[in-house]
């Protein structure tokens, strides 16, 4: 898994960053937000007006925030424009 794209979001709120993610060479998800929480950080898939459009095992999950939180802080970036 790769971060596709990362976008720091103001600061002054909970969410630090939205960004795609490349689950598989075969699964991209895009929307996907950042937040940080007095229980730690959390990755949130986007949502329709009613529901998530995914949900993630804790272990996966773990997996993806670590991912965001490399790239936001510059490493791993993948740069391209491809999607």
């Amino acid at each position: 898994m790769h971060i596709i794209a990362i976008r720091p979001e103001p600061t002054g709120g909970n969410t630090l960053a939205r960004f795609d993610i490349q689950l598989t060479p075969d699964i991209r998800m895009f929307g996907m937000k950042l937040v940080k929480t007095p229980r730690g950080h959390r990755v949130y898939p986007p949502n329709t007006s009613m529901n998530n459009v995914a949900t993630f095992a804790p272990a996966f999950a773990e997996s993806m925030i670590r991912a965001a939180l490399a790239a936001l802080a510059g490493e791993n970036r993948d740069r391209s424009t491809a999607a």
